[in-house]
């Protein structure tokens, strides 16, 4: 986790500690399409002829994704109040990494996320990150695998809506369509998770109905083909839309694999 110096002077205590807890958990298996995602924005952002500082725009949008992938985790969890101790350390005006804060890797994630959420988009990316929050909780109801769907699509454009408020300071010029690309995007990449994951949710008790073989093909079928909606627009990026499929189903697999031992290293809590 790269810093500049205004983003290091806001570091309380303990910033190579920060940097070290960071670093070990970008490099887990688990997270690793998470942290590929920047660089594909940041392909796209080329595609589109968007302007941009592309090491600036990556930071900051790691930063974001590697947070979404541990909040998730905790929330799956079912950890108590998760999600919404998570919103009330964002809403604190400056980033604390004290020893509560390096405790856990829900408020590590946060406070270094603050780091690159700046005053002027503070206030909407919190409120949307609300809303994405209400979201991924609301598809936990969803009775039918129509409202499921239709609720995973509703945090897939949430998700992309926060990433293109963090990083839209970052841009210059050449962003029509942008944001609307970017919302499709993220609601094929949900159900793309949906399809992979359905099975594993079902079996943790975190669907909120009991999908038949038919609602697996269903969801299948409507993912294939948002998916080519998308690509026969933008053809130009299939070799990236094959990348992220590939990145979704290998990590999977090596999440599955059984975790090397421990190396000494200091860890931090496990939340999940």
């Amino acid at each position: 986790m790269a810093t500049n110096h205004t983003d290091a002077r806001r570091y309380s205590v303990g910033a190579a500690e920060v940097e070290r807890l960071y670093r070990d958990i970008s490099v887990e298996a688990r997270y690793g399409h998470y942290v590929r995602i920047p660089e594909r924005i940041c392909r796209c952002l080329d595609y589109f002829g968007v302007r941009h500082e592309r090491a600036a725009v990556a930071e900051r949008l790691h930063s974001y994704y590697l947070f979404i992938g541990v909040v998730d985790d905790a929330i799956d969890a079912s950890r108590a109040g998760a999600g919404e101790s998570v919103l009330r350390r964002l809403d604190a005006s400056a980033p604390t990494f004290d020893v509560e804060a390096r405790r856990t890797r829900t408020a590590l994630l946060t406070e270094v996320l603050k780091t690159h959420i700046g005053p002027e988009v503070h206030t909407p990316a919190l409120r949307k990150l609300e809303e994405l929050y209400g979201a991924v909780v609301g598809e936990r109801g969803a009775e039918t695998l129509g409202a499921y769907i239709e609720r995973r699509r509703t945090v897939g454009r949430l998700t992309t809506e926060v990433s293109y408020l963090l990083i839209a300071p970052l841009l210059e010029g050449g962003r029509d369509g942008l944001l609307g690309f970017l919302r499709r995007v993220g609601e094929v990449g949900c159900l793309v998770d949906s399809v992979v994951d359905l099975r594993a949710d079902e079996r943790a008790g975190l669907l909120g109905f009991r999908p038949t073989a038919r609602d697996r093909l269903r969801l299948a079928g409507l993912t294939v083909y948002e998916g080519l909606s998308v690509l026969r627009e933008h053809p130009r990026l299939a070799r990236l839309f094959m990348e992220a499929l590939g990145d979704v189903l290998l990590d999977r697999l090596r999440a599955r694999r059984p975790r090397a031992a421990a190396d000494g290293r200091a860890q931090l809590e496990v939340e999940y």
